[in-house]
Formats: C-alpha cells, structure tokens, sequence
C-alpha cells in the first residue's frame, strides 16, 4: 500500500492559553506569516518539506513557551477534505494576500509625489509603508 499522497501535509494542532490575548493574536499573525491555513479550529496545514516541518517547530516552541499545547502531524486526508481542497484553500489565501498588497500599493500611488508636496515626515511614513509593501510581497511570492 504505497500511496504517493503519504504524509503530503503537515498538520500543527494546538490549544492556546485564552489569556492574554496578545499571545493567541501573535501565533495566529505568525501561522498566516508562514501560509499556513486553518482546515478547522486550531488546525493549521502547510505542505510538507523540511521548510515548513521547521516553521511549525518554531511555532510549536513558541506555543509550549506561552503554556500552551501543540503537535506537528504528518497527515494525507482519505476522506472529507481532499488534496485539491487543501490545495484550494492555499490558492485562496495567497489570492487574498495579493489582493490587500494590490490595495495598498494603489492607496500609495495615490499619495502626490513631487518632492515640494509631501513634507519630511510624511515622505519618510510613505518610504516606510513601501518598503514594509516590499517585504510583505516577497513574504508572500516566498510561501
């Protein structure tokens, strides 16, 4: 019984502490840094290779360090959800991602330029937003 689909996906599976919150809102911006989609409740899914194993390690470390429970399983789904969903559900969250990144990159297009119209620290505030623009779309092409 030799299915090529074996072990396709890792699965993080966790209980996070309900207080403070600021640690629940912290693995979940983390989980969606690393494009990991949620499949139920407390049950985030990437591929596997030895990239994502170590994301999910960190992350699994970090959820044990803030007293919660966590388990990183090698998983392929039989029934229920099937490979092109999960699959699916990836393309979807990478088109969302894009899309807020377009967004944002058109509201500062919008912003005037010349140098004369945009004083100091505004030019330095639009500088910043673009380069955290850059960063986030390199996260995305990266995932």
């Amino acid at each position: 019984m030799n299915n090529s689909n074996e072990g396709r996906w890792l699965l993080l599976i966790h209980q996070l502490p309900p207080k403070p919150d600021y640690f629940r809102v912290k693995v979940w911006r983390r989980l969606q840094r690393l494009g990991a989609v949620a499949i139920k409740n407390s049950v985030y899914v990437l591929p596997k290779n030895d990239q994502t194993q170590e994301d999910f390690q960190w992350v699994l470390r970090e959820i044990l360090e803030g007293t919660g429970e966590a388990s990183i399983c090698e998983a392929s789904f039989v029934d229920g959800l099937s490979d092109d969903q999960v699959e699916a559900l990836f393309q979807s969250a990478r088109e969302a991602e894009y899309r807020q990144i377009a967004d944002e990159a058109r509201r500062l297009a919008e912003i005037p330029m010349p140098d004369k119209q945009i004083e100091g620290s505004r030019r330095t505030q639009i500088e910043v937003d673009m380069a955290r623009l850059k960063r986030r779309l390199a996260e995305v092409v990266a995932i």
